[in-house]
């Protein structure tokens, strides 16, 4: 007798998580997430390291490839850091760019201001958002505002400037939000990047180390300018209330490994999703990844982490899966190589075509399927659930079913068709095949079974109809 697991107690209302249980504290049953623009809803960001993104490591490199970029199908264009770099006890050769040296001024090595001026607009005639890095924790050591402003900085019993408490950071000077004029200093760098200069928004480094009162005056500063997209570098639930339109899931980061490469089943997936259901504001958005710079230069590059394969599985979970999914650049040619964050190690764009016809074909997907950027997301019951991951997105018309296998062994398993069609309310349906292993068209009737193989982290996307 086959054994199926019956639709798991998550529904994901128009790609927001709500849960089964309603024993939320108080601010996340009370509150909703902030309601953020339909560019941010949508998005697939890109983050570029301007060190390594091009052989000329600068402005112009970036804005040379920004064809490429569209073809490839993101959307919101991340800058790492564009600042002079201290020089006072620098990390590297290069030193780290999160240790800035001028917040108003750009890096020489990248380029002018000119420079970067003609990049943002070329990024914007292309119809991209671009936004900028914001490191507002701390300074580098030859900043002037160490000379300038001493009492803006944490300061040791006997009067010495510090780090950032608990951390390696010994090559930068920690900020003293207890001081007001910090605030409003800040405050100034973000208002001058998006108001004088024109960028989109701003990641937020770290931004759990500066109080969220700060975020939330700065929010409000910002959206009396225009509309913008703000990440937190954080988990924080509060986030989303008013300051932040999305935060890092590193949740699901970081239990991968262990079920792709360990005993965990599938299903952990859905406990992680659970626990957000009851812990964030209803309609809060959680950035997915694979990779990003911290993980590739101090974890593995995604394809030496996950496999040549298993990272393009991974690769269509973070993508399809409800959230706002990040790529790191250089993924999308299968990049070997550490990125380190303090030398320059230029991306080898000529490989990995197999990988750029897979992001290309994923992200076409996700542009013009609302489902994926706006449906409802509930599980699929299969055989093999521990094994498999499937679910459907849906919204109106459009459905999506996806399966990913993600173990290192072929899986053969059995789908409850009227687990299927019940989620879209039809008694019988066609499936066509959009990426992936598997059949190019299925045909499914009420109570029959479905028999599918998948290779070892492997997938396959069908459209329902």
């Amino acid at each position: 007798m086959k054994k199926f697991l019956s639709m798991v107690c998550i529904i994901i209302i128009g790609g927001f998580i709500t849960g089964c249980e309603t024993d939320r504290d108080d601010i996340t049953l009370l509150q909703s997430a902030r309601i953020s623009e339909d560019w941010v809803r949508d998005a697939i960001i890109y983050e570029i390291y301007p060190r390594s993104f091009s052989p000329e490591g600068n402005f112009a490199g970036i804005e040379d490839r920004l064809p490429e970029l569209k073809e490839l199908g993101v959307t919101v264009l991340w800058l790492m850091p564009i600042h002079p770099v201290g020089e006072v006890d620098r990390k590297g050769t290069l030193g780290s760019p999160y240790s800035v040296r001028d917040y108003f001024d750009v890096n020489p090595e990248f380029g002018t201001m000119e420079d970067f001026k003609s990049l943002l607009n070329a990024a914007h005639d292309h119809g991209f958002k671009l936004i900028l890095d914001l490191v507002a924790n701390h300074t580098a050591w030859d900043n002037p505002l160490l000379e300038e402003h001493p009492d803006w900085y944490v300061q040791d019993e006997e009067g010495n400037i510090v780090y950032p408490e608990g951390t390696d950071w010994w090559d930068v000077a920690d900020l003293n939000y207890d001081n007001p004029e910090v605030w409003e200093y800040m405050k100034e760098v973000m208002r001058f990047w998006v108001e004088d200069v024109g960028v989109d928004g701003f990641r937020c480094d770290v931004s759990e180390l500066v109080p969220i009162e700060f975020w939330e005056e700065a929010r409000d500063m910002l959206d009396d300018i225009k509309p913008v997209m703000m990440i937190s570098e954080g988990t924080m639930p509060a986030h989303h209330l008013h300051a932040f339109d999305i935060t890092y899931s590193w949740n699901i980061y970081h239990n991968l490994s262990d079920i792709l490469y360990g005993d965990d089943p599938a299903t952990v997936i859905d406990e992680l999703l659970e626990i957000e259901a009851a812990e964030y504001p209803a309609g809060s958005l959680r950035m997915r990844f694979k990779s990003n710079h911290d993980e590739n230069a101090w974890d593995a590059p995604a394809v030496e982490k996950w496999g040549p394969t298993g990272a393009k599985a991974v690769g269509v979970l973070v993508t399809t899966m409800p959230g706002v999914p990040l790529l790191y650049n250089g993924d999308e040619v299968g990049n070997p190589l550490r990125l380190e964050l303090f030398e320059k190690i230029p991306i080898d764009w000529d490989r990995g075509e197999e990988y750029r016809e897979f992001y290309t074909q994923l992200f076409e997907l996700y542009n013009t399927s609302i489902s994926f950027r706006r449906g409802n997301f509930l599980r699929i019951g299969t055989t093999k659930e521990s094994e498999v991951y499937s679910f459907i997105r849906t919204y109106d018309d459009d459905h999506k079913l996806v399966f990913i296998n993600l173990k290192p062994e072929e899986i053969i398993f059995d789908v409850e068709a009227n687990s299927v069609l019940d989620a879209v309310r039809l008694q019988s349906g066609t499936l066509r095949k959009e990426l992936g292993d598997g059949d190019d068209i299925v045909n499914i009737l009420y109570d029959d079974d479905m028999t599918m193989t998948l290779p070892e982290y492997s997938f396959v996307i069908y459209d329902l109809h």
